[in-house]
């Protein structure tokens, strides 16, 4: 018979836990946390089908491909339209020649999803994107933030990640990192998304960016209703505006025999959305005392936007594309690696959308958080 495809039911997670298991990664955290897939692909609001947003192909009722969806609303200089952010596409060995691929990647590729964008892409799948005449971009900005007298600590963490390496370089890495800052002011802060952010803030916003519409229903979802991670909101009045930053806190794992043991905490900055140069200040400020407080080292955070990357910079945090030795600097804790923290992405955009580019004027508002990306391991 020929490879039928359709969307998945909602009583089919067995099905594609096991797929997942077998032909993407063992043990996947999909297969482990059943309420964490179903707020990935289940988001009805978003989703106008019967099912989950998470398309199959079967080949005489036997699963041989799979791909999941993440729809979301899309936001361009204010006007509104739907997009998907793709995850987890992957085919069985005996159907990896032939059309099956592309035929999965189509029930998300249809007029009413612009753009189609892929979060998080591996290297070898590059080509492939460009074949079909996808945008791929360069990876992900990543910008790093060291709390004065952390830079021991920072160093002691590159020095695991890359054990070749002697302490002087890891501790002159580490030093290159560090936010130094006097005289901090300490803003009036809440810890809550204002009641009245989308029309005190996100209309504005809107106006001026490109990316996932940062309104209230989604930071809601996306924050407070996430099932397993713990977010921090500040939030910092300025007249009748409020800057945003959103930031969770990590603690970073190393495997000795196959065992996890704790190393370190860091911040993982996921919202930079201040009201003013100055309410940037306070924002990171608030952050910095709440990171000192936490007992973390730093923070970073992943940004394609222009205007913000340069709000980071200004307030102390290392651009990390001008550190010769910036791969050597880990992303992933869990565990922790030395592998870098490279992002790569591919996206298919209607024509009226300009493209993601790394230009200190990119509209593209769009973090870590968006898709899959900041999720448990």
């Amino acid at each position: 018979m020929a490879t039928t495809f359709r969307y998945a039911n909602r009583d089919e997670y067995g099905r594609i836990s096991r797929f997942l298991h077998d032909h993407w990664a063992n043990n996947h955290v999909y297969c482990r946390d059943k309420p964490l897939f179903d707020w990935t692909f289940d988001r009805r609001s978003e989703w106008c089908e019967d099912g989950y947003s998470f398309a199959l192909a079967e080949d005489d009722g036997e699963l041989v491909g799979i791909l999941g969806g993440i729809p979301f609303s899309f936001n361009c200089f204010g006007r509104r339209s739907h997009g998907v952010w793709i995850a987890n596409w992957v085919i069985s060995p005996e159907h990896r020649r032939g059309p099956t691929a592309l035929k999965l990647l189509s029930t998300f590729r249809r007029p009413d999803f612009q753009p189609v964008v892929a979060f998080g892409i591996n290297a070898a799948t590059v080509p492939v994107y460009k074949i079909l005449r996808g945008e791929v971009l360069p990876a992900a900005p990543r910008y790093f933030a060291v709390l004065p007298g952390a830079a021991g600590r920072m160093a002691r963490l590159i020095s695991l990640a890359n054990p070749s390496w002697s302490a002087e370089r890891a501790q002159e890495l580490a030093e290159r990192l560090v936010l130094e800052r006097s005289g901090v002011k300490r803003p009036i802060a809440g810890s809550a998304i204002p009641a009245d952010w989308d029309e005190a803030n996100w209309v504005e916003i809107a106006e001026r960016t490109v990316g996932a519409a940062r309104d209230k229903a989604y930071l809601s979802w996306r924050y407070l209703a996430h099932p397993r991670f713990q977010y921090r909101v500040i939030a910092v009045p300025e007249g009748r505006r409020t800057g945003l930053l959103v930031w969770r806190l990590e603690t970073i794992h190393r495997q000795v025999d196959g065992q996890l043991w704790a190393v370190d905490d860091v911040g993982r900055i996921v919202e930079f959305l201040p009201a003013s140069p100055e309410g940037a200040r306070l924002l990171v400020n608030e952050l910095l005392a709440q990171l000192a407080t936490c007992g973390a080292l730093g923070a970073d955070f992943y940004g394609f936007h222009g205007p913000t990357r340069t709000l980071l910079v200004e307030e102390g945090f290392a651009d990390l594309s001008t550190i010769a030795d910036h791969t050597a600097i880990p992303s992933r804790f869990q565990p922790l690696d030395g592998k870098g923290g490279d992002i790569l992405s591919a996206m298919f955009l209607p024509p009226d959308v300009p493209p993601c580019t790394l230009a200190p004027d990119c509209p593209w508002y769009w973090t870590k958080s968006d898709s899959d990306q900041d999720r448990p391991n």
